[in-house]
């Protein structure tokens, strides 16, 4: 499946950062489940999981995660585009429905990131 990508970056964590998502469906929610982000972008990011999350356009994916230790965590609403295995977890491709200020947190933590890794 191709994926068409509109925007300025994808950052690639050199170690994947841990965080926690739920699903919401028809005023539902699910439990939490723990996740690894391998990269980001302003709007998007790839997480993997052992759990089969359904690609339905009604569900809405909530991830919740900090790019930097001792800072403020996100909570992003999003949307689950794609799916691959990657040997016994699942490789999700989300949509983050990020606004100005998160899109904007996002550069400026990825920045201080990759200026730490150097």
């Amino acid at each position: 499946m191709k994926i068409k990508r509109n925007e300025p970056f994808r950052y690639t964590f050199k170690v994947p950062i841990t965080g926690e998502f739920y699903l919401v469906k028809d005023g539902r929610r699910t439990p939490t489940g723990l996740m690894q982000i391998h990269n980001i972008s302003p709007s998007g990011i790839a997480i993997t999981t052992p759990l089969k999350l359904p690609l339905q356009k009604s569900t809405k994916i909530i991830v919740e995660f900090s790019l930097l230790a001792n800072t403020e965590p996100l909570k992003i609403e999003g949307q689950l585009l794609h799916e691959k295995w990657i040997g016994t977890d699942h490789l999700y491709g989300l949509h983050l429905h990020t606004t100005k200020q998160d899109q904007d947190s996002i550069i400026r933590l990825v920045k201080q990131i990759a200026k730490n890794e150097r």
